[in-house]
């Protein structure tokens, strides 16, 4: 990890372009060299962060990813910057476009892309990945057409195969997000659901079992859509 003086941060995103603040402050850059520049806050003194920062469980994350085939960002570097008070990630822009631009209107290739992004989440559990941003801004369809992801410090690596339950929370994940309740007014949650199901392969009785659940919850998340 660098440890970088403020004028040394200054340097590094000087002529940076601004992607995403939040009250708090900025959060993303794009470097003038196309690199992202991502900034994590310290929320409390007190946390596990201040021991096992964001940027080191973020570096650790894209390893596991790649070791699992995975595509996802490359990471150049990692800093703290005390003046801030900041934790940073410097990676290479991931060449794709992300799912909320592709999933935004109602087309059969939309729809298409809607029904491949549930098959990806399969392939992610069926992996022992479980990534709490799943949301379609956080997803990348690649120039191949495969798919990437980008944003991935909240992610854990379980040791046992993914059960119903821990499917189920995860779909709720996704349902919090606004992006996905967007892609919804523009496609069938069904759809959705039995494209995962088909690629998760969990057996008729679970199948039957999870699809209810999920669409209860797609139904409480969004009821005027089903």
């Amino acid at each position: 990890m660098r440890f970088l003086k403020a004028e040394e941060f200054e340097a590094l995103i000087a002529g940076a372009e601004l992607l995403r603040a939040d009250g708090f402050g900025p959060k993303v850059y794009r470097a003038r060299d196309n690199r992202v520049i991502k900034l994590f806050r310290i929320k409390r003194w007190w946390t596990s962060s201040m021991f096992y920062p964001y940027s080191l469980r973020f570096l650790r994350n894209t390893k596991r990813l790649r070791r699992r085939g995975v595509p996802c960002v490359e990471v150049d570097e990692i800093f703290y910057c005390h003046a801030i008070r900041r934790h940073g990630v410097v990676y290479q822009r991931l060449e794709g476009t992300p799912l909320d631009a592709l999933l935004n209107e109602a087309s059969e290739s939309a729809d298409q892309v809607f029904e491949e992004y549930a098959r990806f989440i399969a392939r992610l559990h069926a992996k022992r990945i479980y990534f709490r941003s799943l949301h379609p801004g956080n997803v990348l369809q690649l120039p191949d057409n495969g798919f990437g992801l980008i944003d991935v410090g909240d992610m854990r690596f379980p040791l046992l195969p993914f059960n119903i339950e821990r499917r189920r929370r995860n779909f709720r994940h996704l349902l919090r997000s606004a992006e996905f309740l967007d892609a919804l007014h523009f496609h069938a949650a069904e759809r959705f659901v039995d494209a995962y199901l088909a690629a998760a392969a969990l057996g008729d009785s679970r199948s039957r079992q999870l699809r209810a659940q999920l669409l209860d919850d797609f139904a409480a998340a969004l009821p005027e859509r089903l």
